[in-house]
């Protein structure tokens, strides 16, 4: 809608086409300057073709692209005020290839859950099959990256990053040493992957992951308040996937480990 709306506004009322040398009359509608002058000539008169209001060579004015700007402007401004309020994105999508056979993910490929059965999956090569592990489709070797998790009440799971090479199909572990720079948490404690506990002022509802890759650092934080939880400092050498390991949810009302949507502003 938006975009026939601004299309309207850069186009001729007479070819249809964009503009080319716009002028305006001074009923406001707006013209190819040839497209008018060839208007004129066929039709023997100088009526503004769309209202017909009777003009003359004189009263021609090259402000077609003031009044196209400043719609424009207003319009512009109205659709990005409401794109702000209704479009949102995930930053991470799951990638189904690396999914364990014991993890079920959602349609939309932003949240999954340990299941209670194994499915029938390909043994491919990108697939996790020795623990319940999936991996984010994109990978990142530069830059500066963040996501937000939404863990909720869950009582076992790892968030972080993997390296592309890590070990797939045997024993692995989410430590530097392995390949994986994560927060984990098991039976109401919470572990860097270093073997040392991390302190926290209260249950941790979500995480926010950051990676700046070139300076070497994997970051944890809390973003309610964005209290700094830990930090993986390390020279990468290839690239990094997100990463999410996901165990039984038990009682938890949270079966679900859920990559937070984000605003576009």
């Amino acid at each position: 809608m938006a975009e026939k709306l601004l299309l309207g506004y850069l186009s001729c009322h007479v070819c249809s086409e964009t503009f080319r040398d716009p002028v305006s009359l001074s009923c406001c509608h707006s013209f190819c300057s040839s497209c008018l002058q060839k208007f004129w000539e066929q039709t023997k008169n100088k009526n503004c073709p769309i209202c017909k209001r009777k003009s003359s060579k004189d009263e021609l004015v090259s402000g077609a692209l003031i009044d196209v700007a400043k719609h424009l402007g207003n319009l512009s401004f109205r659709v990005w005020e409401k794109m702000k309020e209704k479009v949102h994105f995930s930053p991470v999508i799951l990638d189904p290839n690396t999914a364990s056979p014991y993890l079920y993910l959602s349609d939309d490929l932003t949240s999954v859950r340990n299941g209670d059965t194994k499915q029938q999956l390909p043994d491919n090569t990108e697939r996790n099959t020795k623990y319940p592990d999936v991996f984010g489709s994109e990978g990142f070797s530069s830059g500066k990256h963040s996501w937000e998790v939404e863990v909720g009440d869950h009582p076992g799971w790892i968030v972080g990053l993997a390296k592309e090479s890590v070990e797939r199909k045997g024993e692995c572990f989410a430590s530097p040493k392995y390949g994986n720079w994560c927060l984990l948490h098991c039976s109401g404690e919470y572990t860097n992957g270093d073997g040392q506990t991390v302190t926290v002022k209260k249950s941790l509802q979500r995480i926010r992951v950051q990676l700046d890759y070139d300076r070497g650092e994997v970051s944890f934080y809390d973003p309610e308040d964005m209290t700094h939880i830990c930090t993986h400092r390390d020279t990468f050498t290839e690239k990094l996937f997100p990463y999410f390991s996901v165990g039984e949810a038990g009682d938890a009302k949270t079966s679900d480990i859920k990559i937070c949507q984000t605003e576009i502003f």
